[in-house]
């Protein structure tokens, strides 16, 4: 959170300690809080509109500027007008993509500054190509400050204070609606080194002796570049009993949808038990696993809770339904499922999931056959 944001004693006001009020006669004390919004416009008026270029594309259709920083705070919202034509208003900047489903988010991600769709492929919705220029303009500061508390969890790629190593992997059992114990498991990445998981999921895969694995994040040429993996893990790359689908974060998609299907009828002729993984094994994988889910039988409340416990072991966040940072949270599978099952999200907990999720595996291009095979699998004593 940004110096500044706070307004407890002793704390900062853009910048002044509150320290210095305490003790002011009346008018000393408005004369000061006038100075702080008059400096506080001033900043405003003084950013200059930056231009970049969009040097890339990424994987999941976000907008990789060539801009390493940008004279603004978290929770600052942006203009931007980019010279094919399209433009955004209102966007939040934010140091992770927050937000609504489908909403565009100014962030920095990995030291660059990247224009990102929530649970979309901007690229996909707006066309943007690299070479093009955009002008990005402040909006107003401060305008999703609220927001941006609630939002502002720890970045799971580092350990929290006090993290066991079974929060930390976040890797669990599925056994929701009808799928029988020992047969489906969830988790983050044995894979890629970047997330300091693969020791512990080296050890998790050795314990379960997983029969087939769906990494949700790599390539095949991805998966085949990693080494100085746990023994078990790279034996398992070298036998084949990795499929690698390289999902993006639009479900609806056509090219992810035929990779998932794919996946999903490879996992299907595959020996249990199965893993499902992404990098941090929490919204991908939350999001296929509730597919999964729903197709043998699970209920709303059972999917949304597993999905949740992600959260709760990655960040800490309490499983209050009433806090503002739990409903937002909760928004994220909320949103995907209306989307895959075509409900509102109010008729979600009433809603035939295990149809819906049948019928968008059949647009994921899977046979009928394979379908049944899949929830054979899963289900059968």
């Amino acid at each position: 959170m940004s110096p500044g944001s706070r307004k407890a004693n002793g704390e900062t006001v853009g910048g002044i300690s509150c320290r210095i009020l305490i003790g002011r006669s009346p008018v000393v004390v408005l004369a000061l809080v006038l100075c702080l919004i008059l400096a506080a416009c001033a900043s405003a008026e003084a950013f200059v509109p930056v231009r970049a270029t969009v040097k890339g594309i990424d994987q999941f259709g976000d907008i990789v500027l060539d801009l390493k920083q940008i004279d603004l705070e978290f929770g600052d919202s942006v203009d931007a007008r980019f010279s094919g034509g399209y433009e955004a208003k209102a966007v939040p900047y934010y140091p992770d993509f927050y937000g609504k489903k489908d909403s565009t988010v100014l962030s920095l991600f990995e030291g660059t500054l990247v224009f990102g769709g929530v649970g979309c492929s901007l690229n996909t919705i707006t066309g943007i190509e690299p070479g093009e220029t955009v002008v990005i303009s402040l909006e107003q500061k401060g305008r999703y400050r609220e927001e941006l508390e609630a939002y502002d969890i720890n970045n799971a790629t580092w350990r929290m204070e006090d993290q066991t190593d079974e929060a930390f992997r976040n890797a669990r059992e599925i056994a929701v609606g009808d799928i029988r114990g020992g047969r489906l498991y969830r988790g983050s990445s044995p894979f890629d080194p970047e997330f300091g998981r693969i020791d512990l999921m080296g050890s998790y895969i050795q314990e379960h002796d997983f029969g087939c694995i769906l990494d949700l994040a790599d390539s095949p040429e991805k998966l085949a570049s990693y080494g100085n993996l746990p023994e078990q893990t790279a034996a398992m790359i070298a036998e084949g009993r990795v499929i690698a689908c390289h999902l993006g974060v639009d479900y609806l998609e056509a090219e992810s949808m035929r990779r998932l299907g794919e996946g999903l009828a490879a996992l299907a002729d595959r020996k249990g038990p199965w893993l499902i993984q992404c990098n941090l094994g929490r919204d991908r994988t939350g999001v296929i696993c509730a597919v999964v889910e729903a197709l043998c039988g699970a209920s709303y409340e059972e999917i949304v809770q597993d999905y949740m416990k992600s959260y709760e072991l990655l960040h800490g966040i309490l499983m209050d339904p009433d806090s503002l940072q739990y409903r937002l949270f909760k928004a994220r599978i909320d949103e995907q499922l209306a989307a895959i099952t075509g409900y509102a999200i109010e008729d979600l907990p009433d809603a035939d999931l295990r149809h819906s999720a049948r019928d968008y595996l059949m647009r994921c291009h899977m046979t009928q056959d394979q379908i049944d095979k899949l929830e054979r699998s899963l289900t059968t004593p």
